[in-house]
C-alpha cells in the first residue's frame, strides 16, 4: 500500500465503489453521478477502477456502445453480483432491497479491501450504502486506516421519508447508512445548506464533512437539444399559441409534491390567461391521482402528463418552456433543479434539500415552504408578474451552474480532495 502520494503527474488510483452506473443500470441521479464522476476524474488523469454490480445480460448486449464508453478509459470494472433473492422477489422493492444490499455492500468491502491491501489505489470512495461493508472491514484493519476513504451518501431518503412504513422498513439501512460514513475520513455534504444533516442523521464528526456539490455536464444536457425533437414536441403537446408554459419533471410520487402544485395552479387559475400550459413530465403510481386532482380542479384542460421522455426529449423540451416548477416536499441535491438552469430557466421551487444553494429570491426565481399550497400560488403569483426579470434570472441561473455545479468543476474538487487526505496520510507516517 502507497504510504506517499504519487509523484506530480503519476494518476491518482481510486477505488470506487458503487452499485450501479448510467446508462447499464438505469437512469436515475445516482446512476449519473457515478458515471459523471469517474469519466471526468478520468479525464484529469486519475487512474479509477469502479466496482458495479453485474449488468444484465439482456441490456449489456443492448447498450454495447455504452458499456464502451463506461469501460473504455477507465483503470478496470469489477462486477459483483447484487440479487441473491428469489425471482418472485423484486431485487429493488423494499423486502428486496433489505435483503441484497447488506449483502453486495459487504462482498463488495472484502473485494475492495483485498485489493487495497496488495497496494492497488491510492484512495478508496463509495457511493451510498456500499461504505457499509468495506468500513466495517476498514475499521478492524490498521493497514486499511491508512488508506483515505472518502464516503458520499447522496440524498439519504430513508432518513427524510414521511411515510410511517417505509420509515420502519428502511430503520436497518439507516443503521448501515450512518456506520459506514462515520468510518470515513471524509463524508461528503452535496450542499452547503445540508452539510449538518451528516452529522445529524449519521453521527459523522463535523469536522470530518466536506462540501462537494452533485453536479450536471454542461455540454452534455445543451448538446442533447434537437431541433427536429422540438418541433415535434411542440406539435405532439400542442404547444403552439400556449403561454405561458410551466414544466416540472420528476417521478409522480407523493413526496415531489405535484399535488401541491395542482392546487396551487387551481387557485391561480382565474387570474392567468387563458393560453397557459403545466406540463407534467415523469411516470409513477401516483398519476391517476393526480389526473383525477387536475380533472376535479377544472385545469385538466391545461394540463398536460407527458409521461417519460429520453435525455434528448426532455432537454429539448427545457427549451420550450418558460419556468420550471419544482414543488417537491423533500429532497437530496436535485439535479432537475440544475438542468433547468442550465437550459437558462428561472426557477420556483421548495426550499428543500440542496434546492436553496441553487435557487435566490429574485436573482434566478423564487423558493418556497415544501407543502404549502397558498404560498407555492402566492410566489407563483409574484414570478409571473416579474416576467420581464425572466431573461435575467435564466442567465443567472446558467452562471450559477457554470460556475459551480458542473462536472469540470466538481471533479477537479474531488481530486484536490484525494490528494490533501493523502499528503495527510504521508505527513502522519
Amino acid at each position: 500500500m502507497s504510504a506517499t502520494p504519487p509523484p506530480a503527474g503519476h494518476p491518482v488510483r481510486v477505488a470506487m465503489l458503487a452499485r450501479v452506473v448510467f446508462p447499464l443500470h438505469g437512469y436515475g441521479g445516482i446512476e449519473r453521478h457515478v458515471f459523471h464522476l469517474v469519466t471526468h476524474l478520468t479525464r484529469l488523469g486519475a487512474a479509477v477502477t469502479l466496482f458495479v454490480q453485474e449488468v444484465d445480460p439482456r441490456r449489456r448486449s443492448a447498450d454495447d456502445a455504452a458499456t464502451r464508453a463506461i469501460v473504455n478509459g477507465l483503470h478496470a470494472v469489477v462486477y459483483l453480483r447484487y440479487d441473491y433473492t428469489s425471482p418472485l422477489l423484486p431485487p429493488n422493492g423494499v423486502v428486496g432491497r433489505q435483503l441484497n444490499y447488506p449483502w453486495y455492500s459487504w462482498q463488495l468491502g472484502c473485494t475492495a479491501a483485498a485489493a487495497a491491501r496488495r497496494g492497488a489505489f491510492d484512495v478508496v470512495h463509495s457511493q451510498g450504502l456500499c461504505a457499509a461493508g468495506y468500513g466495517f472491514i476498514r475499521s478492524r484493519d490498521p493497514l486499511l486506516r491508512r488508506l483515505p476513504f472518502v464516503a458520499n451518501p447522496h440524498g439519504m431518503e430513508e432518513f427524510r421519508t414521511p411515510d410511517r412504513r417505509k420509515w420502519l422498513a428502511y430503520a436497518p439501512f439507516r443503521a448501515l447508512y450512518a456506520y459506514g460514513h462515520r468510518q470515513a475520513d471524509r463524508a461528503i455534504a452535496t450542499d452547503a445548506c445540508t452539510r449538518n444533516d451528516l452529522p445529524r442523521y449519521l453521527g459523522v464528526d463535523p469536522r470530518r464533512v466536506v462540501v462537494i456539490p452533485s453536479a450536471i455536464d454542461p455540454d452534455e444536457c445543451l448538446g442533447l437539444v434537437r431541433p427536429e425533437l422540438r418541433a415535434a414536441l411542440r406539435a405532439r403537446l400542442g404547444l403552439a399559441g400556449a403561454d405561458p408554459i410551466l414544466l416540472s419533471v420528476g417521478r409522480l410520487e407523493r413526496n415531489k409534491g405535484f399535488h401541491v402544485l395542482i392546487a396551487a395552479l387551481a387557485r391561480l387559475a382565474p387570474t392567468l390567461p387563458p393560453t397557459w400550459r403545466w406540463l407534467l413530465v415523469g411516470d409513477g403510481t401516483e398519476r391517476a391521482a393526480l389526473e383525477a386532482q387536475a380533472q376535479a380542479a377544472g385545469i385538466a384542460a391545461h394540463v398536460g402528463f407527458v409521461g417519460r421522455l429520453d435525455d434528448a426529449e426532455l432537454h429539448s423540451l427545457y427549451e420550450e418552456v418558460d419556468l420550471v416548477v419544482h414543488p417537491t416536499l423533500y429532497e437530496g441535491s436535485s439535479l432537475v433543479t440544475l438542468e433547468g438552469m442550465i437550459h437558462r430557466k428561472p426557477l420556483v421551487a421548495s426550499a428543500a434539500g440542496g434546492i436553496p444553494d441553487k435557487v435566490f429570491a429574485g436573482r434566478n426565481g423564487y423558493l418556497v415552504q415544501p407543502g404549502d399550497r397558498d404560498d407555492l400560488a402566492a410566489t407563483l403569483r409574484l414570478a409571473l408578474q416579474q416576467r420581464a426579470r425572466w431573461p435575467a434570472w435564466g442567465a443567472e441561473s446558467e452562471r450559477i451552474v457554470r460556475t459551480t455545479f458542473a462536472w469540470p468543476v466538481v471533479a477537479r474538487q474531488t481530486l484536490e480532495l484525494y490528494r490533501e487526505l493523502m499528503a495527510q496520510e504521508a505527513e502522519a507516517g
